[in-house]
């Protein structure tokens, strides 16, 4: 418990935030961590039970397919809903159904088709707590959101690049099985924080059935006609078809075309962990000099030079400067993005509007990977890296010559 004191005063000093809004932070750190372990070990799992790597990459399009068709469903719900207690929920029941695993294997009934609905189950869940947690920020981070989830995506960038190094020496230690108990346990970090935060506002009543499909058409509605905020979504479905192609590749590009060791390849994906850390720490001093509307296609110029550097150098170092380039861009973005939502969207409609925000993003990353795997199997990969440098120039246009230029 001092621990955890300490570690919250620290996060609270750090961002120059509230002392909610750290103890929220701390909660996550340690549940983000969490998140690495399930990441790693539900693969490393399938595998063992399967032997297939066809089974591997279903279970990630199992875990796109409840965002596509329930996500905006989930965000009438988040919106109708006292969101603290609906976080409290969600832990809750994300710390049981990754525990089923574990379980399940102990009493020798674990099969395959139970990873798919744990899978399924485990991203609806998730979706309805991020999407609560955006909600929350600005009721416990005060005014300054851009500091705010500047600190936010810090914390998730720190998961992103230590959480990998700490599940490989988890499963080593404890095997798969070990690793999904000791995330099911990391939950309670986040729900421990939770209900040591302040009661949220409940912004309208409960849904009924026809109410949940008015809702959300009336966020759709209110998304479509805000200039602002529908650029911004068809912003994030370009970024994430070219992040998508190039994340489909990278590996094969880096084992096969450049004949890498695992130890190099590791190095250059943990510069996506490095420029989402840089990013976060870069974007709040930035705004403090330009305006957002001068900052956008600043940001995205920088990201296409990365995705230029991974398709004209070929060298060993080339790819994970280029990809750390990309992460600084879109994490960047993401502190931005996120702070504009939270400022014009009003609160009783951001969860359907961030939930079919989520939807159109999420729909257009497998698309991408699809494409990418596609033309790598009869082109040159720095096709690839090219196509995708493209959609960075095209969202650099957007964001200079849409109403995002007066931000």
């Amino acid at each position: 418990m001092v621990a955890a004191v300490g570690v919250r005063n620290r996060l609270a000093t750090f961002t120059g935030l509230s002392r909610s809004f750290g103890i929220f932070l701390a909660g996550l750190t340690i549940s983000k961590l969490g998140d690495a372990l399930y990441m790693f070990a539900l693969p490393w799992i399938a595998y063992d039970l399967s032997g297939s790597a066809v089974i591997m990459g279903t279970l990630y399009a199992t875990e796109i397919i409840p965002i596509l068709l329930f996500g905006a469903l989930a965000g009438v719900f988040v919106d109708r809903m006292d969101r603290r207690r609906l976080m409290i929920t969600s832990d809750l029941l994300r710390a049981v159904i990754v525990a089923v695993i574990p379980l399940l294997a102990l009493l020798g009934m674990l099969q395959v088709w139970h990873l798919f609905v744990v899978a399924f189950s485990l991203s609806l869940i998730s979706l309805m707590f991020d999407v609560a947690t955006t909600i929350a920020i600005p009721e416990l981070a005060g005014k300054d959101l851009t500091r705010a989830n500047a600190a936010h995506q810090l914390i998730m960038q720190l998961g992103s690049m230590g959480g990998p190094a700490l599940a490989g020496l988890v499963i080593a230690a404890f095997g798969g099985y070990g690793a999904m108990w000791i995330n099911a346990l990391s939950f309670g970090a986040t729900l421990v924080a939770v209900l040591m935060l302040p009661a949220f506002r409940i912004t309208s009543s409960g849904a009924t059935a026809s109410g949940v499909f008015a809702g959300m058409v009336e966020g759709f509605r209110w998304l479509w006609g805000n200039a602002v905020i529908k650029v911004l979504s068809l912003q994030a479905m370009i970024g994430n078809f070219g992040f998508g192609m190039v994340s489909a590749v990278l590996m094969f590009y880096l084992r096969s075309v450049l004949g890498l060791t695992s130890e190099i390849s590791g190095l250059n994906y943990s510069m996506l962990g490095v420029g989402g850390i840089i990013g976060s720490l870069a974007i709040v001093p930035l705004t403090r000099r330009f305006r957002r509307g001068q900052l956008y296609p600043a940001m995205l110029l920088f990201g296409m030079t990365g995705l230029l550097v991974m398709a004209l150098v070929r060298t060993w170092w080339a790819p994970g400067l280029g990809f750390g380039m990309v992460s600084a861009c879109n994490v960047a973005w993401v502190v931005l993005s996120t702070s504009v939502r939270q400022e014009n969207i009003p609160s009783e409609l951001m969860g359907r509007v961030l939930s079919f925000t989520r939807v159109l993003s999420t729909a257009a990353m497998p698309v991408g990977a699809t494409l990418g795997g596609l033309l790598i199997e009869r082109f040159d990969p720095m096709v690839v890296f090219v196509i995708a440098a493209a959609t960075k120039l095209a969202e650099a246009m957007i964001a200079r010559f849409s109403a995002m230029r007066a931000l």
